[in-house]
């Protein structure tokens, strides 16, 4: 079996459009979040376990074998202390 056509970080980007049926020019920039070498080289490296972070309102987790999970994050809302 070979490798995916597409990075990783290409694949956390299509996954987050699709699952919010967005374009992908619409999504914030995953630099903005996310080193995406510094991804690709960490989930490359992992003998096991996985990595998550936060990306257009979704926690995105990858595990050691590429395969990359979603969770809608929770919108908090902001108050102003006076």
């Amino acid at each position: 079996m070979g490798q995916p056509s597409s990075t990783i970080s290409e694949q956390v980007v299509q996954q987050v459009a699709t699952t919010t049926n967005s374009d992908i020019t619409e999504l914030p920039p995953l630099h903005d979040t996310i080193n995406p070498n510094a991804l690709e080289t960490t989930v490359e490296q992992m003998s096991g376990g996985r990595i998550s972070f936060g990306y257009a309102g979704h926690e995105v987790t990858v595990d050691e074998k590429g395969a990359i999970s979603l969770e809608e994050q929770p919108v908090t809302e902001q108050y102003e202390h006076t």
